[in-house]
């Protein structure tokens, strides 16, 4: 496992979904990382009420009473720009955490307005902070867009941010990976939910509020489709996982048999989010090049292209995306962390 020179403070930015869940533990887990915070979204897999009580909740795994501690906050209930959402099966398996148990409730309560927690924090902070955003941008987006008219934020935004890493989007068609060309049609089987089939979920259910990331001007590193697409969920890993035994890898495991998301394991899921959770730790498990992007925004229900990222020298965004990863590296780092 690869350590750290000095611990590094992360903020984390979630929908609790499945591979949430899997980047979420790894981090809270990891002995190098402070999670400070975490965020939710419900406007990906999860409906916002349950997604903030589950992430609540699933702090107790962690067996200690400063882990209950961590702030957890209710965000966006909506996304900046259209109605983009999961189909409602995906979102009720969310919403009960694929019927995987947490050992108990936190007794803390969790906090009712997350662009309040962000800004006071951002603003209070002594040392730069790293953000995990695999949640998609409603959150985030809605704190740069306020710092448009709020220039305390802003100076803290620029000051305190070290880096945002974002699982999100996927280079196409010249930078496409075989399995990257999109993952909206996979899980809509057996007939397709959108016609949609170029975008990824994160970017696709909030295309303004990724583009304000990307236009925030703080250093980003975008772990695309291209990169996760070779890192497979399979049922090999979660072989090695299930021999892990301690409350954060058992649960882990009832997650991933859980009746919606075991048939996708060697088929068509992704080592999606936990990969950007190794990345933020681990930069060199993928390689990555830098990109002037932007986030097609036009909805066209007859074509729709919404979300797709765009390369665009003239009205892009500079962002470091990754595009090649090493998956037995990855699994590696991933399981040495759960086991401890």
């Amino acid at each position: 496992m690869r350590r750290l020179e000095e611990a590094r403070n992360v903020l984390i930015d979630t929908d609790a979904d499945f591979d949430d869940y899997m980047a979420m533990l790894y981090l809270l887990k990891h002995p190098d990382i402070n999670v400070d915070g975490i965020t939710i979204s419900g406007t990906g897999a999860v409906h916002l009420t349950p997604g903030v009580a589950n992430v609540s909740n699933m702090l107790t795994l962690l067996g200690n009473a400063n882990s209950l501690k961590i702030p957890v906050a209710s965000g966006a209930k909506a996304p900046m720009i259209y109605s983009n959402t999961y189909p409602g099966a995906d979102r009720k398996a969310a919403d009960q955490h694929y019927e995987a148990p947490f050992p108990s409730t936190n007794p803390n309560p969790a906090l009712d307005d997350a662009l309040r927690f962000l800004r006071e924090y951002l603003i209070n902070c002594e040392s730069p902070v790293t953000v995990l955003c695999i949640g998609g941008g409603s959150n985030w987006g809605r704190l740069f867009a306020l710092s448009n008219t709020d220039e305390e934020l802003r100076i803290a935004l620029e000051k305190n941010i070290e880096r945002i890493v974002m699982m999100g989007g996927n280079l196409l068609p010249c930078y496409v990976t075989p399995g990257a060309e999109g993952n909206l049609q996979p899980t809509m089987q057996p007939d397709p939910y959108y016609t949609n089939t170029v975008a990824e979920w994160n970017i696709f259910v909030d295309p303004v509020g990724a583009q304000k990331i990307f236009a925030s001007n703080v250093p980003i590193t975008l772990v695309a489709l291209n990169a996760t697409a070779q890192v497979p969920l399979t049922p090999e890993f979660v072989a090695r996982l299930v021999q892990i035994n301690n409350p954060v890898a058992q649960f882990l495991y009832q997650v991933l048999e859980s009746q919606t998301i075991k048939p996708g394991i060697g088929q068509y899921l992704d080592f999606w989010d936990p990969l950007a959770a190794c990345v933020l730790v681990d930069p060199t498990l993928v390689s990555t090049e830098t990109f002037s992007i932007r986030v097609e925004l036009e909805l066209n229900e007859e074509n729709d292209k919404s979300g797709m990222l765009i390369l665009d020298d003239k009205n892009g965004h500079t962002v470091n995306i990754a595009l090649e990863a090493n998956a037995e590296e990855v699994y590696q780092a991933y399981l040495d962390v759960i086991a401890l």
